[in-house]
């Protein structure tokens, strides 16, 4: 394989993951300016994308069997912060994730009353 080859197949990969998740950019994280007031209030979000393939193949021994295939992905934002830029100061306020709280209050819970079970 050639350099040559090795940059395309480099541009055509970065072509398709771009396609499947998007280009970065600061609008994917940051909202548009809200201005409310002498103040402006901007929000932040934290985004997590995933994707994945497969694919099998196989025959048992009349040669009649075997196939395959796969695919997935997922992208999901949740807000993580409001920026309040105001004439007196910048104000960051973080969002507290309510459903990591929750799922931990409960496996926590889960694990005290086996821990007491016993």
């Amino acid at each position: 394989m050639t350099d040559d080859n090795i940059t395309e197949a480099g541009t055509r990969a970065e072509g398709l993951m771009q396609a499947f998740f998007g280009a970065a950019a600061p609008s994917t994280v940051f909202s548009d300016p809200h201005y409310v007031g002498d103040d402006v209030v901007i929000t932040a979000a934290a985004w997590e994308r995933a994707g994945g393939f497969g694919f099998g193949a196989g025959s048992d021994k009349d040669d009649s069997g075997g196939g395959g295939a796969g695919g997935g992905g997922v992208s999901q934002g949740r807000p993580v912060a409001i920026i309040r830029l105001a004439p007196t100061g910048t104000e960051v306020t973080a969002l507290p994730d309510v459903t990591k709280i929750a799922v931990t209050v409960v496996l926590a819970a889960v694990g005290v009353w086996r821990a007491l079970r016993d």
